[in-house]
């Protein structure tokens, strides 16, 4: 299931006015701009540390911002944050409702966050000539999939990847959300998910027409990345990139056993955990992994250990015109935003409340959770994020920490 901030029309100020141009997946409307510049692929020289009183109190900062979240609906929430002079790692708030407390080794549903490992696994495909973005997915998924499909011999994979293909989001049926709720434990085939779209809503126009958030999109990317590579996609996810970047926490949920702990998420009053997660485990997200983890992702992806070639980097961050007209810039799986001071971000944001920002500028990475749907506290998980990205590129948010957790 998607974040609802990556949903055009229903979009959460995820950095809030502080950011100027998106958020993750939605925002205030921007000009068109050109290619965004490479981030550093490599660490910068003579990089100084901050002093330790200056660590410690951005440290205690982060300490602060973190506790200030937890009050209810939100149960629990993890911080992560890395960049020179920069280490912090928190858990705050409890397990599950009643338990332990939240630890920040513990894993949590990522959700849509998933898109950008599914991106960069499709790019890594394309790097060594198993896929062609610009191919049409006639050329890898079964011809008559494809002729159900409106537009089918039309969309490329690329479209897919940056939302421009124009293919009905099932996630957007109310019928289907509600039947999800009714039904927890159902066990889904890729194929249901894409099949419930195409029975439940038209396109929403014509390939490379518009932008428009879409997991069906996901779903079909999912199929021509296990075409193209000849490879189950959990396996290709653990390949490519879990295992090269010692991601050893993160999965594929179903597709792959546990590796401990994932703390309980909740939707509303619902608790989650059992849920069967095959409802969104398949290119759109179902990754289950650790702010730790996550951290390691997006650090490894900005900074030259995901990508042979910057040349790929500067393909998934470059963001459609469509996009950026819908006031979204949205690449290939990851979305783009301007952060108070001039620097940009890159990141995305999930259903469940996890997220992960990078600020190619400061090299400052910043990733983590809340264990209550977004959608549920749209406000609170914005303001959270938004000040933990501020705290930790030095620009501390105006209110007081004391008042936040007041």
């Amino acid at each position: 299931m998607r974040s609802r901030i990556s949903q055009h029309g229903q979009k959460t100020r995820m950095l809030g006015a502080v950011l100027a141009g998106a958020v993750l997946g939605g925002g205030l409307a921007v000009p068109a701009l050109a290619a965004p510049p490479l981030p550093h692929t490599a660490p910068l020289p003579h990089t100084a540390p901050l002093p330790a009183t200056g660590r410690d109190a951005t440290n205690a900062r982060l300490r602060c911002v973190l506790d200030g979240v937890i009050a209810p609906p939100i149960p629990g929430a993890i911080l992560a944050v890395t960049g020179p002079g920069r280490s912090f790692q928190g858990a705050a708030g409890v397990y599950e409702l009643g338990g332990r407390p939240l630890r920040t080794s513990d894993a949590f549903r990522t959700a849509s966050v998933t898109k950008t490992m599914t991106a960069a696994v499709a790019l890594k495909l394309a790097e060594r000539g198993d896929l062609r973005l610009d191919a049409p997915i006639g050329a890898y998924l079964d011809r008559k999939l494809v002729a159900r499909i409106p537009y089918g011999s039309r969309i490329t994979v690329r479209q897919l990847l940056n939302h421009t293909a124009g293919v009905y989001d099932y996630v957007q049926d109310d019928a289907w959300f509600q039947y999800v709720l009714d039904h927890p434990y159902k066990t889904w085939k890729p194929l249901e998910l894409i099949d419930w779209a195409l029975r439940s809503g038209k396109p929403y126009f014509a390939p490379a027409q518009g932008y428009h958030y879409s997991d069906t999109g996901y779903a079909l990317a999912g199929l021509v990345i296990e075409k193209a590579a000849r490879e189950p996609l959990h396996r290709l996810y653990r390949s490519l990139l879990l295992r090269p970047l010692g991601m050893d926490r993160t999965y594929l949920e179903w597709w792959e056993p546990s590796r401990g702990p994932r703390a309980h998420n909740y939707l509303g009053d619902r608790d989650t955990y059992d849920y069967n997660p095959t409802f969104d485990t398949f290119g759109g997200g179902g990754l289950v992994s650790t702010a730790s983890d996550l951290n390691r992702f997006i650090r490894g992806l900005f900074e030259g250990r995901v990508f042979k070639r910057p040349a790929t980097l500067r393909t998934m961050l470059q963001v459609s015109p469509q996009s950026v007209e819908q006031g979204s810039p949205y690449g290939l799986g990851i979305s783009r935003m301007d952060v108070a001071g001039g620097e940009t971000a890159y990141g995305h944001g999930g259903f469940f409340g996890a997220f992960q920002l990078y600020v190619p500028e400061k090299r400052v990475a910043v990733t983590g959770t809340i264990t209550q749907a977004e959608m549920v506290v749209k406000k609170e998980w914005s303001d959270f994020i938004e000040k933990a990205v501020l705290t930790s590129i030095g620009r501390p948010s105006a209110e007081p920490c004391e008042r936040q957790t007041s």
